[in-house]
């Protein structure tokens, strides 16, 4: 089985299959400021801000730190190289370190956008809404705001001087194109929504709350979203504390249509206590799509709006839902809690879950059904023999009848055509120890072990059941009693679910085919207690993996974890995507069939993956670094190197400077593109068989190509032979607009990280024609010819003497000296982290340079000798 996506019918076109939802602002051409009545200003911290531009997003700023020494009141980002359409939903990343969001930071902070400098729209106050984003390791989440006119400017406001907001930590701003994202409508059951155990991926948790007190706190949040129907997150309420308290799972991917239903499995965290009806009136299921309320139900509205079920094979789980009215992306549940109430206490969250509306597994007992769901009353200790259907179904067995009492009405509903109807077993006032037995035998079918069996009950009081006396479910095969669990032993399973009515029940251990429930009432009340027993049911768990038949996918196999989330649970399917990082699990970039989360070389430019992992940290969307930070504050042209097919901008796409030699490259890459072509295998790791020692083995024939041998391969090298820049050697220097090897005019339409200028193609991935490397030749071809041999060896020696250059120590404590240690005399030249000139000097061999005029902070430090030209960053502490 498959999943089936599909895109809404009222788009008019198709998203590209490497389309990015929620894409942060950053690069070379976003610029940061401070803004102040309603005008950007310079930073005084400009190393704090270019944090929430740069690629790291994990790297953020305090707003505190930002604004409280300056009369500002927010930040602005600004994009000078796109209009963002009408429509489109933009924000910004931010969270209370481990704190929730409450109520009254949200209502402090407002989002504004700017076109050219004009103000376009400011969201209404308090209306921004917390919810998930890229950061399921920390309490992040996106303040969203969606728009309704063009901009190329974002601002985060805070109102007044409000305090509030000072531990605020601002990661990124955001776009994401609202008419570009996916439908997830593939029929599946109780699907999960998650997946992944690194979950920056795709779908994460967030949680928001206006109250104030510490002890709210949400523990495990990332196992809410992992993939398994059996881990959990913890929420703990603190007791009596009045207020709001929401956890949300949001999927920046894809979203769910109207008419499913969504929401919930959850559970009281004392694993012997039951949700009361109390408890479940504190619950609210909400939905959102781009941060916009969608639908809203509680479980007391009054109209049955949420809809609760138990999960009949594990523990005390609870599956609350709401049918949809509206498309959605994050289901939210909301706990409200009154002062001077009963406490929620510890709630167990499992996860979220989508589903169409015809996935209830219970099987009823019923006369009018044929085996193996028919049932039929049987004469036991019932009133009037258990006559039934026309008919007499004697059961031999002796059962004790000393404490039974025959105020038992109507015991045929139980097994009737209609699960709503009831039997009644009455018990006048100030009367107890007494008990009413029903009894059921299933016709023609014996139950294996493993199966759950229950019956549906309520009554007409509040009083909690333990209160009123001991329930007990006996199980028997024949004449034989194989099995029986009562409340007194604390080890039936009590439910509460929707209109007032608990299940009983429990997973048989033992073969079965009839069934007695015995309500056992010990408690002297003043009235007339009324108990009602309205059917009773089977769901069956053949390959006992706690999912019912009705809902297995995996017969013989583990439904709980679906890792990729797509529906089908990793133990039938054959294109698990079962990945640690924080690639998507949902996208194929390439088009090869491989998730970009499982694919080697998501981009198919025949560097793999793990080498574009430029930091070596195991994430892959934190390495864009296009650019010279000598020139410009911040680097990057917005593309991650593995999804970006000209990493360093120097327009030699990065396919031509891997090392591949170019004989391979003209098989593989006909058109000259820069991608791989689509008929070349990929195996199931998605890197092209033929750059492979065997398929895949992951282990590429053609080692990285470093032609000048320093500490940065040709691709992401502006000199790859270490004395001529790239752009200059392929005839575009007319692209260097500031003179430092790369192309800075950022225009991107395909997002493949080749710019407009030098680009053939805006609408499909890769530049048909593109120039070769000039370095191609130099491949580990083993025929350098005698002028690539001198070139080699000008370049090592170049090399050496580089490397005979040292600067330390690094970081140096403001204040002291910096020394160099080089075998040449030079210059050298300090910038700023801005790119502004800070100091410069000449050096002869060994020379020290003070630092005592340099605040601390991180610097560039260009050396300039007769054979080479280096840079190096240090750090003033």
């Amino acid at each position: 089985m498959k999943k089936i996506i599909s895109l809404m019918a009222m788009l008019l076109f198709v998203c590209n299959a490497f389309a990015q939802n929620y894409k942060p602002i950053r690069g070379m051409g976003i610029r940061a400021y401070l803004a102040q009545n309603g005008q950007c200003v310079a930073a005084s911290n400009p190393t704090n801000i270019y944090s929430v531009i740069d690629s790291d997003t994990d790297n953020g700023a305090s707003l505190g730190t930002l604004l409280n020494n300056t009369s500002s009141n927010g930040i602005s980002i600004i994009n000078n190289n796109t209009t963002y359409p009408a429509g489109s939903v933009t924000g910004f990343n931010v969270d209370m370190t481990n704190s929730a969001i409450t109520s009254t930071v949200l209502n402090a902070l407002s989002i504004a956008t700017y076109k050219n400098g004009v103000l376009q729209e400011t969201s209404a106050a308090g209306s921004l809404l917390s919810v998930p984003a890229y950061g399921g390791r920390k309490a992040r989440s996106f303040l969203h705001f969606k728009t309704t006119k063009a901009f190329n400017e974002v601002r985060l406001l805070r109102s007044g001087s409000s305090t509030s907001c000072n531990a605020l930590n601002v990661y990124y701003a955001f776009t994401c194109d609202s008419n570009n994202i996916k439908l997830e409508n593939n029929g599946v059951c109780d699907d999960i929504i998650g997946g992944g155990s690194f979950v920056d991926s795709d779908t994460n948790i967030s949680c928001s709350s206006n109250m104030t007190s510490p002890l709210s706190v949400v523990t495990d949040r990332d196992k809410i979203s992992d993939g398994s129907k059996s881990s959990f997150g913890t929420i703990t309420l603190p007791s009596g504390f009045m207020g709001n308290f929401s956890i949300g799972v949001f999927d920046k991917s894809q979203y769910y249509p109207a008419g499913n239903k969504a929401g919930f499995v959850i559970a009281p965290a004392n694993s012997n206590s039951v949700l009361t009806e109390r408890m479940l009136d504190n619950l609210v299921i909400e939905t959102y799509m781009f941060g916009q309320l969608q639908d809203s139900q509680s479980y007391n509205d009054g109209v049955g709006g949420m809809t609760v079920s138990s999960l009949s094979l594990g523990g005390n789980k609870q599956k609350l839902s709401i049918t949809t009215t509206k498309p959605f992306n994050e289901v939210r549940l909301k706990i409200s809690q009154n002062s001077g109430c009963s406490s929620m206490g510890a709630l167990k969250v499992y996860y979220a879950f989508e589903e169409p509306q015809s996935c209830d597994c219970t099987q009823y007992l019923q006369c009018n059904r044929t085996a193996p769901y028919k049932g039929s009353l049987l004469c036991g200790n019932l009133p009037n023999g258990g006559l039934y259907c026309g008919k007499r179904e004697p059961w031999t067995g002796t059962w004790s009848t000393s404490t039974s009492y025959l105020g038992v009405y109507n015991p045929e509903n139980i097994v009737d055509s209609n699960a709503s109807n009831y039997a009644t077993f009455s018990v006048p006032s100030n009367k107890n120890n007494i008990t009413g037995n029903f009894a059921v035998e299933s016709v023609g079918t014996t139950y294996p072990a493993g199966t759950f069996v229950g019956f549906t009950i309520a009554k007409n009081i509040s009083t909690d059941w333990s209160s009123l006396g001991v329930i007990s479910v006996q199980l028997y095969n024949g004449n034989t009693l194989v099995e029986q669990k009562s409340t007194i032993n604390n080890d039936l399973k009590l439910i509460t679910v929707s209109g007032g009515k608990t299940i009983v029940g429990f997973k048989s251990t033992k073969a079965f085919n009839r069934i007695r429930l015995s309500i056992k009432h010990t408690a002297k009340i003043c009235y007339c207690v009324n108990y009602y027993v309205y059917n009773v049911f089977v769901e069956l768990d053949s390959d006992g993996d706690g999912v019912p038949d009705c809902r297995d996918i995996c017969p013989g196999g583990d439904d709980n974890i679906d890792t990729d989330g797509d529906g089908i649970p990793d133990a039938c399917d054959t294109k698990s995507c079962v990945a640690d990082n924080d690639k998507s699990s949902t996208i194929d970039t390439d088009g090869d069939g491989i998730q970009d989360a499982c694919d080697g070389d998501s981009d198919n430019d025949g560097i793999p993956d793990a080498l574009e992992d430029l930091n070596h940290n195991g994430r892959f969307e934190d390495d864009d670094v296009d650019g010279d930070v000598i020139v410009i504050p911040v680097l990057g042209d917005g593309i991650s190197s593995y999804l970006d097919l000209d990493s360093d901008n120097d327009g030699i796409l990065d396919l031509f400077e891997s090392g591949i030699p170019t004989s391979v490259i003209n098989q593989i890459d006909v058109d000259h593109n820069g991608v791989i072509d689509a008929g070349v295998a990929v195996g199931t790791n998605g890197i092209a068989d033929i750059l492979e020692t065997s398929p895949d083995s992951g282990v590429m024939k053609y080692p990285l190509m470093n032609t000048d041998g320093d500490d940065k391969p040709d691709f992401v090298d502006l000199k790859s032979n270490g004395i001529e820049y790239d752009l200059y050697a392929i005839s575009k220097s007319v692209f260097d607009d500031l003179g430092a090897g790369f192309i800075s005019r950022i225009s991107d339409a395909d997002t493949d990280g080749i710019q407009a200028v030098v680009d053939t193609d805006l609408v499909r991935r890769g530049s048909p024609n593109s120039p070769l490397s000039p370095y191609a030749i130099l491949a580990k071809t083993a025929k350098m010819g005698m002028e690539a041999k001198k070139a080699a060896i000008v370049m090592n020696e170049t090399a050496a003497i580089a490397n005979d250059i040292k600067i330390y120590p690094n970081p140096v404590k403001a204040g002291e000296n910096l020394n160099v240690k080089s075998s040449e005399e030079g210059v050298f030249t300090i910038f700023s982290a801005q790119g502004q000139l800070v100091r410069t000097g000449i050096f002869k061999g060994n020379a020290e340079i003070s630092t005592s005029s340099l605040p601390s902070g991180m610097y560039m430090i260009k050396i300039e000798t007769k054979s080479t030209v280096k840079s190096y960053k240090v750090i003033v502490k």
